[in-house]
């Protein structure tokens, strides 16, 4: 008799093809193999791109990221006989993953009506940049700066902006995880086509507000840098060996934060309005003292506030909060990354990103992807 999983495994018996590439649709396979979905991932013979970026001496750092829990398959989709093997594949499988552009599954006769017509059976998840329908190359960032966010999240000085950490991807992975999940597990759906864009995933998590204010037609103020764009002080002030970020935006937040600077008593549009004097009334106090000195002041006041920090602090704080955060370490010093959630205590146990053409591996063992 087997022992009950620690984690909630919902996904036990299905199997998922997954025909993706870099960060969106792996991250999707990876999430649903988390909860227990056999995932097997097709890649072709050089490998996911992925597998060829920056990394240690245990492969690519992307690669082993976003790839946990799976195995890989080679799959020639050139060839008359690869493209029976994925034919095969679907007709055993419970659910297709794929972000390949629209125009490259049209060839390979994987588009949303063929798979529907051969296999009515499948959860086919397609994510694309701007939908089934347009063949544009697409990647995070010109999402990002086609949905309106490189500009709303861009410097004071009016130059654009985009995020180096892929929000479009993660979302992207994560809403299509979740959607082909409840597709899954939805005993009344029987095969259904799960068509994911880019560009809306961009409106709903990185616009969001501004997104209905702009369709309910009212103005969105010019790009704020780091401040926040609904209320005022807040930013990234610098102190004397550092520096921080704080939070006085709400009235309750200045009435605190106000007598600690010496700054003036004003409303929270007149603070809006004077963002940049008021920034300046923070600063002025800020630069006078250490990091940990504005922290200390502020912090019993409940006055948000964090400092900024490079990654390696951090990374370091992270696994000091609680056991196996951030990555679990293996005997050969490779790391695996983690699910940042408990379950009772119980983190979900992931397995290290598979080598090319392999199954996964052990955690108690590793060898580069």
């Amino acid at each position: 008799m087997s022992t009950p999983s620690p984690t909630p495994k919902p996904l036990t018996g299905r199997r998922v093809i997954e025909f993706t590439q870099f960060i969106a649709g792996p991250t999707a396979g990876q999430l649903l193999a988390d909860f227990g979905a056999e995932v097997i991932k097709l890649e072709p013979a050089r490998g996911d791109g992925s597998r060829e970026l920056p990394g240690t001496e245990f492969g690519s750092a992307y690669f082993r990221c976003f790839n946990t829990g799976k195995t890989s398959l080679v799959v020639d989709m050139s060839t008359d006989e690869g493209r029976a093997q994925m034919e095969a594949l679907l007709a055993d499988a419970d659910a297709l993953l794929c972000n390949l552009a629209p125009g490259t599954l049209r060839k390979l006769g994987l588009d949303a009506d063929s798979l529907r017509a051969r296999h009515p059976h499948l959860v086919i998840t397609l994510i694309s940049g701007f939908g089934q329908q347009d063949d544009r190359t697409c990647m995070d960032t010109i999402a990002q700066c086609e949905s309106g966010f490189a500009w709303m999240n861009g410097n004071l000085d009016g130059t654009p902006r985009v995020s180096s950490s892929w929000p479009v991807d993660f979302y992207s992975g994560l809403y299509a995880s979740y959607a082909t999940a409840m597709a899954l597990l939805d005993p009344a759906t029987t095969g259904t086509v799960i068509d994911m864009t880019m560009m809306e995933v961009a409106s709903a998590m990185l616009l969001g507000p501004a997104a209905i204010l702009v369709m309910e037609g009212a103005q969105i103020g010019q790009p704020s840098g780091n401040r926040d764009r609904a209320s005022a002080p807040s930013g990234v002030y610098a102190c004397a060996d550092g520096h921080v970020y704080i939070y006085g935006g709400l009235d309750v937040y200045w009435a605190r934060l106000r007598p600690i600077v010496g700054g003036e008593d004003a409303p929270k549009d007149e603070r809006l309005a004077r963002a940049d004097a008021f920034d300046e009334m923070i600063e002025s106090w800020t630069r006078q003292h250490s990091v940990e000195h504005v922290l200390a002041q502020l912090g019993p006041c409940g006055i948000p506030a964090g400092a900024v920090r490079q990654p390696a602090d951090g990374i370091a704080r992270i696994r000091a909060m609680r056991p196996g955060g951030g990555a679990e370490a293996l005997p050969t010093g490779e790391h695996v990354p983690s699910f940042p959630a408990l379950f009772d205590g119980a983190r979900i146990a992931r397995t290290p990103a598979p080598p090319l053409g392999g199954a996964p591996r052990n955690s108690s063992k590793g060898s580069p992807s």
